[in-house]
């Protein structure tokens, strides 16, 4: 029973000390990010304005694996978390938008090695 709860935190403690990349640096700036490794893009994000920003449909995903994205308030924005799933490059997009209209678009450039 001890080993089994020793296995379980080593386990535990193992998982959560994968780092996350922050990628900050927009195309035509190359981001690269380990295989398997976890990355997240941060984009400023103030509900109070109506404006939100959401992620374009294509990309390549058998490269880039997009897990979720968090809201963490009108200061700190919004962060979207990737995985880099294979090795490969894609492009995301970005699209700051309130109901129909585009304000602004950000696009990165991802390398998986």
């Amino acid at each position: 029973m001890l080993r089994s709860i020793s296995i379980l935190l080593l386990t535990l403690v193992t998982i959560g000390c994968h780092k996350s990349y922050d990628v900050t640096e927009q195309k035509p700036f190359v981001n690269t990010v380990p295989l398997h490794g976890k990355f997240n893009i941060t984009l400023p994000e103030d509900h109070t304005t109506g404006y939100l920003w959401q992620i374009g449909t294509e990309y390549n995903d058998t490269v880039v694996d997009y897990m979720n994205s968090v809201w963490h308030g009108n200061e700190k924005g919004v962060v979207f978390n990737f995985e880099g799933k294979a090795k490969g490059s894609a492009e995301l997009e970005f699209k700051l938008v309130k109901y129909q209209d585009t304000i602004e678009i950000k696009k990165f450039w991802i390398a998986v090695k």
